[in-house]
């Protein structure tokens, strides 16, 4: 298959609220999941994007095809199943869509992701709290805000903010200001 378009772009106002929002952990995405844009709180707590060519910058995608995730995430069943069943239901109202082709073509190459893709099941509210096993910041209590971006239909602010103070300070430590962009400025793909 052809791999889609590459992501798109977020707005200059989406790229300032992000950089705002640091230490916490915060990224833009569309409505297929492509990461837009994301902060230094977003990169220390996942990865940075960045490293990533540019159609493995999704959030499915670092679920399913990036092996750390599967260890991050406390809950990592609840969360890949949410977003992948949200992913379907979205995916269906657009068949033509070649990235989300592209999208379902490396989902299906993961065994787990091919057989939840085929059997969705209903999408329940996210939990409260998500809980993460971090390398370096070790046990975090975060909670996650999506904010809609009216003014960019289909993209959407992703964001986590700290539980406790452990994490708050963990947060600290790992983030620093600044934005990390799509792409790269001397247009190079893939790893640098």
């Amino acid at each position: 298959m052809t791999p889609g378009p590459a992501p798109g772009w977020a707005s200059r106002e989406l790229l300032t609220l992000v950089r705002a929002m640091g230490p916490h952990p915060a990224a833009v995405v569309d409505w297929r999941g492509d990461l837009l844009a994301w902060n230094d709180g977003y990169a220390a707590l996942f990865t940075d994007p960045a490293w990533l060519l540019p159609e493995q910058r999704n959030l499915l995608w670092l679920l399913f095809r990036w092996p750390p995730s599967r260890l991050l995430l406390a809950d990592w069943e609840r969360e890949a199943r949410a977003l992948l069943a949200a992913f379907h239901d979205r995916a269906a109202r657009r068949p033509g869509d070649r990235r989300i082709g592209a999208l379902v073509a490396e989902l299906m190459a993961d065994p787990v992701a091919a057989e939840w893709y085929r059997r969705p099941e209903p999408v329940g509210a996210p939990p409260p709290v998500c809980c993460f096993h971090h390398p370096v910041a070790g046990e975090l209590r975060l909670r996650p805000v999506t904010l809609t971006a009216v003014g960019e239909p289909g993209h959407h602010v992703l964001a986590q903010v700290p539980d406790d103070r452990v994490s708050r300070e963990a947060l600290r430590a790992l983030g620093s200001p600044g934005v990390r962009l799509t792409g790269r400025p001397d247009g190079a793909q893939g790893c640098p």
